[in-house]
């Protein structure tokens, strides 16, 4: 008899073994694979999804998708492993992970693709990455225009500070050189194209920039960590710049430490744009992981986000609700 109920529980632990991760919870789980942790936006958005799901009666978790297609793919075949049910990814090179989105919606899994659209996914949450950066290209002209109102026309250089190590920053980078065809007064002068959007990357550049075109005073990037080393550079204790009345330095993607930053008369930070703040994001994952889980959603579902501007006469409302509406894409028109 002892020798069946020793049997019979290695049986049972085998089974059990075997099982899914999430499979005997009775919570429905989801997984966010990012696009990276480089930055504070991206932690922020990787913290909010989880206590955002959380607090709906969700498991969630996510994994640092480091930049890396690879890192990925690796997340995304943990995460089927597990048996979550539905897995958010942000890809960093879409038409890497079809094979791997394939192995997940073969288990059961959902599978919702954020920003960057991938071949085969159950909903779409499209954020376009050329658009928003043309909306920061047209919050920054309404800047120059209006501080360098008395110069020649294209006479006042601006730098882009671009990493294109993934298609958004290809794509962004491509429009944001464009600055010349939104404002009468700007100059397309030069792209500094870096390997990395951390901070220190973006406060070395700029120093070095600085020393070979210290005319540039309008700085553009659509990475928000490569904007904050560039005020962190002319604002440090070092910085060969005190007087920042005509400088501007603008980025997408920023979050509330940027807004205090434009907010902050001290410093050169002038705008930034965003789809929603941190949390009106992860409201809207939220809504459309439940929704395509339980299916109130249909299939193939796509969604888009909408722009904030924030700048001087904005920020304190962005700071106040996390949102924008006195200033939207039709004040531009």
């Amino acid at each position: 008899m002892k020798k069946c109920i020793s049997i019979l529980l290695a049986v049972m632990l085998i089974f059990s073994l075997s099982i899914p991760a999430y499979a005997a919870d009775k919570k429905p789980s989801a997984a966010f694979v990012t696009f990276g942790l480089g930055g504070d936006f991206f932690q922020a958005l990787a913290d909010t999804f989880v206590t955002t799901m959380e607090a709906e009666g969700w498991n969630a978790e996510y994994a640092d998708g480091q930049f890396n297609p690879t890192a990925q793919i690796d997340a995304m075949e943990n995460y089927i492993a597990k048996g979550v049910d539905v897995i958010v990814l942000w890809s960093v090179a879409p038409e890497a992970m079809g094979f791997v989105i394939e192995q997940a919606q073969a288990a059961g899994i959902k599978v919702v693709a954020f920003v960057a659209p991938t071949e085969n996914y159950d909903a779409l949450m499209l954020a376009d990455d050329a658009k928003l950066a043309d909306s920061l290209n047209m919050l920054a002209a309404k800047w120059i225009d209006e501080a360098f109102a008395d110069a020649e026309d294209h006479s006042v250089p601006v730098a882009v500070f671009s990493c294109r190590t993934a298609q958004t920053g290809v794509t962004q980078a491509d429009e944001l050189i464009k600055i010349e065809e939104y404002s009468d007064k700007a100059q397309f002068a030069k792209e500094v194209e870096l390997q990395d959007e951390n901070t220190d990357t973006g406060m070395a550049a700029a120093e070095n920039l600085y020393i070979t075109n210290p005319e540039i005073k309008v700085f553009l990037s659509a990475h928000n960590g490569l904007a904050l080393g560039i005020n962190n550079y002319f604002t440090g204790l070092s910085s060969p710049v005190t007087d920042y009345a005509d400088m501007g330095v603008f980025c997408v993607n920023g979050n509330e430490e940027i807004g205090k930053l434009i907010q902050d008369e001290k410093t050169p930070f002038r705008g930034m744009v965003l789809t929603g703040g941190v949390q009106d994001t992860c409201n809207e994952i939220r809504d459309v992981v439940t929704g395509i889980y339980d299916e109130s959603l249909p299939s193939g579902t796509v969604t888009n986000a909408t722009t904030l501007f924030v700048n001087e006469d904005t920020v304190e409302e962005y700071l106040e609700t996390g949102n924008v509406t006195s200033l939207t894409e039709a004040d531009f028109e």
